[in-house]
């Protein structure tokens, strides 16, 4: 279950890794898909899409948690006494992802799910505080900001851990350059971010910023890309 107080880091991947993006379309696809669906419904911090996985840093609205009209199945301590019902921004995730999947398979003539059947959710800071296994999944995230800047930081990371690239602001599918002011997608809550975790999108190339999760809370100069990826 989402709540309104935490920050999440939501995930998944491809069954079989699978290349979820096969081209540079259907990252565009995939981002469209996300504002239609995902955008209404969380402010979403930060985001990467790699070639067969992807990465959200977000916050539930309240309309986010609030019932669907989609009913889902029972957890094992619920009776069926009612119909349960899933949170919109569960179900906003269903309808996208199921969604991408069905346009995938037209344009390559595949078949079966693309994704992994559950997508993965838990709080940012759950792999960088120390005792966060102790702690309960509806935790407010006030007292962990320095540990969602790192996941902020590790989303936008990937690419450069997988061998892709060597600098976060080479790869054009996460909000890395969104942030550092070279465009907008449209993805992301600038102001929420600022507000929620003090990190604020650069005016210009100059400003401050980090390049790398390990560097720790933005302290560092990113290296500008003569020319960014655009939308």
């Amino acid at each position: 279950m989402y709540h309104e107080h935490v920050i999440y880091h939501v995930y998944n991947q491809s069954i079989n890794y699978e290349t979820i993006f096969k081209e540079e379309s259907n990252y565009h696809y995939f981002l469209e898909k996300v504002k239609k669906h995902l955008v209404p419904v969380a402010d979403v911090l930060a985001f990467c899409l790699m070639p067969d996985h992807f990465h959200f840093l977000l916050k539930p609205t309240p309309r986010g948690c609030q019932p669907s009209p989609c009913g889902r199945f029972l957890a094992a301590d619920e009776d069926g006494t009612e119909v349960k019902y899933q949170q919109n921004l569960s179900h906003a995730l269903k309808i996208m992802l199921s969604s991408y999947t069905r346009a995938i398979n037209g344009q390559y003539r595949r078949r079966g799910s693309l994704f992994r059947i559950r997508t993965k959710k838990k709080p940012g800071y759950a792999n960088f505080y120390p005792d966060a296994a102790d702690l309960a999944d509806d935790e407010p995230f006030t007292r962990f900001v320095p540990y969602l800047q790192i996941c902020f930081l590790y989303i936008h990371d990937n690419p450069v851990k997988a061998g892709l690239v060597h600098d976060p602001l080479e790869w054009g599918w996460s909000s890395a350059l969104d942030y550092a002011g070279w465009r907008d997608t449209g993805v992301c809550n600038f102001q929420a971010t600022e507000h929620l975790l003090g990190i604020r999108r650069a005016a210009d190339l100059s400003a401050p910023r980090a390049t790398s999760y390990s560097d720790g809370p933005l302290h560092h100069n990113a290296t500008a890309l003569p020319h960014p990826p655009s939308f």
